[in-house]
């Protein structure tokens, strides 16, 4: 750790580098120099900012990292991280490691007929127009110092076109496994995936560390959601106890699309999640599910926009939180009802469990409705154990680790239990309670 850098200081590394794929594509070129540009004069964030308040990212900027580069991973270190996962091979699987594709451990099975999954690198080169279309469109670098990070410095990410009316029947699974050496290393990817008219895909992204050094992911990912779509995108982040994850995330649906988001945060010494939906088109729907468990120190902080700006759509939002130790959650839900979006039904909850004292949440659930004709409502909870519940378990002979754990379990399972990957489900509890009571799992896992 060292004092605060500059932002120009900062990033000296990547200005310097001269490896970055895409290089004499002209649009590609053009936003780099505007993004460091951007980034340069907005500086990293400060607490100051309304929409950083919960987000301290003074240990990053007092960190000197290194580009992520990739290497030659320890062939038995990435094996056994890979076996701990929940694809196990059953999915199309992409493999970065330190923040670059590892061909040999990507698995694809039989891909339907016009399929297209690549790496950001790859895609530049084999469908730059299809980038040159939505790259930048949705998740905006103007007003966000990390999303001009990846815009400017993106090595590698994942690429998914799926064409249209084309069903994708297995988990594109990319997994970001971090092996930490001596020095910090920062990642800054871009995610694309445009599944055209009445296509149906899901995407699982998963975060892991092989161990518990200092890094940095910051994950810019977009989607567009055709005509008629069927979208679902699941994100875990189980890194590193001294990792920090800055995540920006955004979504544009057209006509009678549906997109589920599952976002699942249990490690990382600091996370930000940011999440963003645009209902463009009448029809739209979209259901946004987040669970944060967290412990120790762990900090994370949850931001979520619904847009509505079409008639006749649908968005329900639900996030859970679980704090022990000294840790500190947040989550900041806004749902934009425009004028012309009437016959809006939205929903929004946040619900968080206090497993400590010392342990704090901050939720700001907000509805800005400018419609008149609409059915909207949304609310926040806070609380503890519930002592009776508790009481009644000790008294039937449970020991209180284990009680916690089953009422833990409880609250937590509403939300893993709607992800409908029985694969995520099943790998999903015993990481929350081992999370939460380390070395302690229940016996099943339902």
């Amino acid at each position: 750790m060292t004092a605060t850098l500059s932002p120009t200081d900062w990033i000296a590394p990547w200005r310097a580098a001269d490896d970055l794929p895409g290089r004499g594509l002209p649009w590609l070129d053009a936003m780099r120099e505007a993004a460091t540009s951007r980034f340069q004069d907005l500086g990293t964030p400060r607490r100051r900012w309304e929409a950083w308040r919960y987000t301290d990212v003074a240990p990053i900027v007092k960190t000197t990292f290194e580009p992520a580069r990739g290497g030659t991973p320890a062939r038995g270190e990435v094996e056994a991280a890979l076996a701990r996962l929940p694809g196990n091979g059953r999915f199309h699987r992409l493999v970065f490691v330190d923040g670059v594709l590892v061909e040999p451990l990507s698995v694809f099975h039989e891909l339907p007929e016009g399929l297209r999954v690549l790496s950001f690198s790859d895609a530049l080169t084999q469908i730059p127009e299809l980038l040159e279309q939505h790259l930048g469109k949705m998740a905006l670098y103007e007003d966000n110092p990390f999303t001009a990070l990846t815009a400017a410095f993106a090595r590698d990410g994942v690429v998914v076109h799926v064409p249209k009316g084309v069903v994708v029947d297995r988990p594109i699974e990319a997994i970001w496994l971090t092996t930490v050496g001596a020095q910090a290393i920062a990642n800054h990817a871009r995610n694309l995936l445009v599944a055209e008219e009445s296509s149906e895909v899901t995407l699982l992204d998963v975060f892991h560390a092989a161990h518990n050094g200092t890094y940095l992911n910051n994950i810019t990912t977009e989607i567009v959601a055709g005509p008629n779509a069927s979208v679902t995108h699941i994100r875990i982040q189980e890194e590193g106890r001294s990792a920090f994850h800055v995540a920006d995330t955004k979504i544009r649906q057209e006509r009678d699309s549906r997109v589920c988001s599952y976002v699942i945060t249990t490690g990382g010494r600091s996370s930000r999640n940011e999440l963003g939906f645009a209902l463009s088109e009448p029809g739209a729907s979209c259901v946004l599910n987040g669970l944060f468990v967290l412990n120790g120190n762990q900090v994370a902080d949850n931001m979520t926009l619904v847009d509505h700006q079409s008639p006749h759509c649908t968005s329900s939002e639900f996030y859970k939180g679980v704090m022990d130790g000294q840790s500190e959650g947040a989550f900041t839900g806004r749902v934009l009802v425009r004028e012309d979006a009437q016959k809006t039904d939205a929903e929004q909850n946040n619900r968080n469990l206090l497993l400590s004292d010392d342990a704090q949440v901050n939720t700001r659930p907000q509805l800005e409705i400018y419609a008149d004709d609409v059915k909207c409502a949304h609310g926040a909870t806070s609380g503890q154990l519930d002592r009776s519940a508790m009481f009644y378990l000790r008294t039937r002979g449970i020991d209180e680790i284990r009680a916690r754990q089953i009422l833990t379990r409880a609250f937590a399972s509403e939300i893993i239990g709607g992800i409908p990957v029985q694969e995520v489900r099943n790998h999903l509890l015993p990481v929350v309670e081992d999370r939460l009571c380390p070395g302690h799992t229940l016996e099943k896992t339902p």
